[in-house]
């Protein structure tokens, strides 16, 4: 097995409170992960560090041997934020396929992987819709299929099940199962 991510002693504050303290873990290839824990103890602080969206902490972060942010982990790495937002001026192929094409994938490459991780999530038979016409669960596993972009070779996602029916909820979970075992 090879390490995807490593933590040794990360720590971060934010004035008098702590978020994390002394946080160690090692994450290796092929393992599907969740981090579960109450509001307010540290999960999308972490998030962030390991997103390289917090740069100023203790302690020592490694995504793939590089420290988060790191121009090498540029379509290696895919982050989906807890309110990810859709542009409701687009429909949903012409979204996932504008980040595809941003990702270096040629105009009919990025239709072809828009179509690809629609698939993935379940959601083909709305490529046509507009983000607004979708429920609110419809549109958190569009915004998962965005991550799945490129099968980056991590994926990290902040609250994936969050307003996600039991049904797709385990979906979801089935999928990052299936594609961690590819990995």
């Amino acid at each position: 097995m090879s390490t995807l991510i490593s933590a040794q002693n990360l720590s971060k504050t934010y004035g008098a409170k702590r978020a994390l303290d002394s946080v160690n873990f090692t994450i290796e290839r092929g393992k599907p992960v969740a981090l579960v824990g109450p509001n307010g103890a540290g999960k999308t602080t972490l998030f962030s560090i390991l997103c390289g969206y917090i740069k100023s902490y203790e302690g020592k972060v490694e995504i793939l041997n590089h420290v988060p942010g790191h121009p090498a982990l540029i379509n290696r790495v895919s982050a989906l934020p807890q309110d990810a937002q859709l542009d409701p001026r687009f429909n949903i192929v012409t979204q996932l396929a504008f980040y595809a094409k941003l990702q270096g994938f040629s105009r009919k490459e990025s239709i072809q992987e828009a179509t690809r991780v629609l698939e993935l999530v379940s959601l083909s038979d709305v490529a046509k819709h507009a983000s607004e016409d979708l429920s609110h669960g419809m549109r958190k596993r569009v915004t998962i299929a965005q991550a799945l972009i490129g099968s980056p070779e991590i994926v990290l996602l902040d609250e994936a099940n969050a307003g996600l029916d039991p049904i797709h909820a385990r979906q979801i979970r089935e999928l990052v199962s299936d594609l961690s075992e590819q990995a």
